[in-house]
């Protein structure tokens, strides 16, 4: 009864934080579309790749080594990428990403014929941009209010569908005017105009951000890290079930669109397979701005990760298995638009909810969730590749994937705790701790303060900066 009571309380105080007077200052909205846009590009340019394979490499099995080598590098950097954005802030570690895999990406251009190198140059794209996800959580953990979180962890996330929609319309215009090189080129200059941006307008903390008024800095400070008693656990292998219909869908969606619906990419201008991402960066805004809104009218954070996450898998199982029974090119690609709008319910789920049960270290949490998440795009492009090279059908690869989703939102549901993961010490004391020992990487986090300890922290560090 005891822990029920507090639950109540603690979801009023929350809700009615969140109805507070927002202060003035928007830096963390500048700090979240520069994460957005460095979230787009990046999905963009691994598009690329889907979009330009059929002009290198013809047999299906081939290309699905070409795709699966990426992974290779992605899941050798998630754990890295989370240690390193933790201990040496994520802006530094998030520039370094984005030049390694932009010239991994750029030098496709002159290995294209050779197979074996350019399967090591997908694979050193891979290890640039699995650092990308856990600096995006370390910065979430750091910038965004919990007011806020869901929202703007959801508006970075849909960078993913606005990159891989940028793709999918602009590069097959651009690689029937010019050629499947320039793709590579074009998007590579995007990389480094962002680096340009971010050297200058980005930081790894509030505390470091440029031109960010004190009113602003302080509401960050006091609200980063939400109420211990309304945090819920996830298991971090979930990933792995979320990112495989994902990867299926962003590395083979192109083909289908292609082969299994019979639409020409290029005559279309890439519009026929751009349109179910189209549905899914609408879903993600929409999802992510309806968890934030059940938080602030009382609702406790598991029950709204639980549902975002039922809602996310089992929607998509459930058109996925409508594509085995579209008779038409119109139904099936009303089918396959909201495969991805559902399934991004789950970016108000499961991944914002890393940031829930461990601000402090939703770094390492990601890195560790997303090295899980790297399996299936390593295996499911191989299997789904030698399912399409064996029968040539696109039924058995869908139900597969719809089995998968059931499974995970079954597990989810099951698995998920009120329970926090461990006691944290506060956000400042672990980055300083980490910049003191910048030099030597021997030290590690110190996790014995409770967290009940940190609202005391965060309000002496207010008052020293005031």
């Amino acid at each position: 009864m005891a822990n029920k009571e507090t639950w109540k309380d603690s979801d009023k105080v929350e809700a009615r934080d969140a109805a507070s007077e927002l202060p003035r200052g928007n830096r963390r909205y500048v700090t979240a579309f520069l994460c957005l846009c460095v979230s787009t590009i990046c999905y963009a340019e691994r598009t690329n790749m889907g979009i330009a394979l059929p002009a290198l490499v013809l047999d299906k099995k081939e290309q699905g080594e070409v795709l699966s080598a990426f992974f290779y590098g992605y899941m050798c950097t998630q754990i890295l990428g989370g240690y390193f954005a933790a201990r040496f802030g994520a802006k530094i570690v998030l520039l370094t990403g984005v030049v390694v895999w932009t010239l991994f990406d750029l030098s496709t251009v002159v290995v294209a014929k050779c197979l074996t190198c350019l399967l090591f140059t997908r694979a050193g794209m891979g290890v640039g941009e699995g650092i990308l996800f856990p600096c995006m959580h370390q910065i979430a953990s750091a910038w965004y209010p919990v007011q806020e979180r869901s929202r703007l962890v959801t508006l970075v996330a849909s960078g993913s569908d606005l990159g891989t929609i940028s793709a999918l319309i602009i590069s097959p215009a651009i690689m029937a005017a010019s050629g499947w090189q320039r793709i590579f080129v074009v998007f590579g200059a995007f990389s480094f105009v962002w680096v340009v941006a971010y050297v200058f307008r980005g930081a790894s903390r509030p505390e470091d951000g440029p031109r960010i008024t004190v009113e602003e800095q302080t509401f960050i400070l006091r609200n980063r890290i939400a109420n211990p008693s309304t945090t819920c656990q996830h298991r971090a292998d979930l990933d792995w079930i979320h990112t495989l219909n994902w990867r299926f869908l962003l590395d083979w969606i192109t083909q289908y669109v292609r082969q299994g619906l019979n639409l020409d990419l290029a005559k279309k201008g890439g519009f026929a397979a751009a349109l179910p991402y189209m549905y899914g960066y609408i879903g993600t805004l929409l999802f992510g701005r309806l968890g934030d809104l059940l938080g602030t009218r009382g609702h406790r954070a598991l029950h709204v990760r639980q549902v975002m996450n039922a809602f996310s898998f089992l929607g998509c199982a459930y058109f996925l298995v409508l594509l085995r029974f579209a008779n038409s090119a119109p139904a099936a690609g009303a089918a396959l638009c909201m495969t991805p709008s559902t399934g991004c319910a789950a970016m108000a789920g499961y991944w914002v909810n890393m940031i829930d049960v461990a601000p402090n270290h939703a770094a390492h949490i990601m890195g560790v969730s997303n090295t899980f998440g790297t399996i299936p795009g390593i295996i499911g492009n191989l299997v789904t590749g030698a399912i399409l090279q064996a029968t040539g059908s696109w039924d058995l690869v869908f139900a597969v994937a719809a089995l998968v989703l059931v499974f995970g939102a079954t597990f989810f549901h099951y698995c998920a705790s009120d329970e926090s993961i461990y006691t944290q010490p506060s956000y400042r004391e672990g980055y300083n701790r980490s910049s003191a020992t910048s030099n030597s990487f021997s030290g590690s986090l110190d996790c014995s303060l409770s967290l009940s300890s940190i609202p005391d922290e965060e309000e002496s560090l207010l008052e020293n900066r005031i």
